[in-house]
């Protein structure tokens, strides 16, 4: 079935879909669609219902993403992708410093995300100057953090080489500690 037929059930996420970009399967990103499309199946139908509620009241984030207490969505390449927050283990700010001839002309801000499976989502990028104090992809984190702590408390945010370590040397004990950091305390 077609990405854009599945979307056409839920008002709000199509519009929402549709600022971020035209969805249409190509030449280029059949595995990403395909991908796109499972990701949208794992959904359960209450679940969707509750997505389209809150992409109601949501932003855009960074021209490409949007995040509610339920998923985090984002468009790449054709693809609208949604990743069930219940499924996030791990989110970081990464910026790529960009030179030419070692003279400072930009850096990309990136919101990466890693999911149960181990595969890493970059669900926000932003351009700014070389010189530039802004740090966009990690003041959206510290809203995302806020926002899905009450729903997911034990997700892991920022970047460092031991947690680099931990998730990717062992991800199953990393999934473990953030669903058990996330069930309700008696």
């Amino acid at each position: 079935m077609d990405m854009n037929e599945l979307i056409a059930q839920y008002p709000a996420i199509a519009e929402k879909a549709n600022q971020l970009g035209k969805i249409k399967e190509g030449r280029f990103n059949k595995k990403a669609y395909a991908r796109s499309i499972d990701e949208w199946n794992s959904f359960f139908p209450e679940e969707l219902q509750k997505l389209n509620a809150e992409f109601a009241n949501s932003e855009i984030v960074m021209k490409k993403a949007v995040f509610t207490q339920t998923a985090l969505c984002y468009y790449e390449s054709g693809c609208f992708h949604c990743i069930p927050v219940k499924d996030v283990v791990w989110v970081y700010a990464y910026v790529i410093k960009e030179s030419m001839n070692f003279i400072p002309t930009g850096k990309i801000h990136q919101i990466r995300v890693i999911d149960r499976s181990g595969e890493m989502h970059i669900v926000a990028t932003q351009n700014t100057g070389p010189f530039t104090k802004k740090t966009p992809a990690t003041d959206e984190i510290g809203k995302m953090k806020t926002m899905l702590d009450p729903v997911r408390p034990g997700i892991f945010y920022g970047y460092s080489k031991e947690l680099e370590q931990f998730v990717f040397g062992n991800l199953p004990a990393a999934c473990a500690q953030v669903d058990n950091a996330s069930q309700p305390q008696q």
